[in-house]
């Protein structure tokens, strides 16, 4: 059976499973630690991401608000710390 992977505006299947395993552990830490920490983590590691060959792309305005989306919710939260 399939596995579905969630898009978040990447150009390839392997940089949404990368990009979603970000968002993925954002959602985590914000459910531990609050929504400003969870999204500045996600930021931080998209920014790191974007320095490798093929991944370019993640932080493009796209990507960003859609993993921004998923990581805070409905929460206010400021996108640029």
């Amino acid at each position: 059976m399939a596995t579905l992977i969630k898009r978040y505006g990447m150009f390839t299947t392997n940089g949404n499973k990368m990009v979603g395993r970000i968002a993925e552990a954002g959602k985590k830490l914000a459910a531990e630690d609050g929504a400003t920490s969870a999204w500045a983590f996600a930021y931080r590691e998209l920014q790191k991401l974007s320095y490798a060959k093929d991944f370019e792309e993640c932080t493009d305005t796209d990507v960003r608000e859609q993993v921004y989306s998923y990581v805070v919710g409905d929460e206010d939260v400021p996108f640029y710390n």
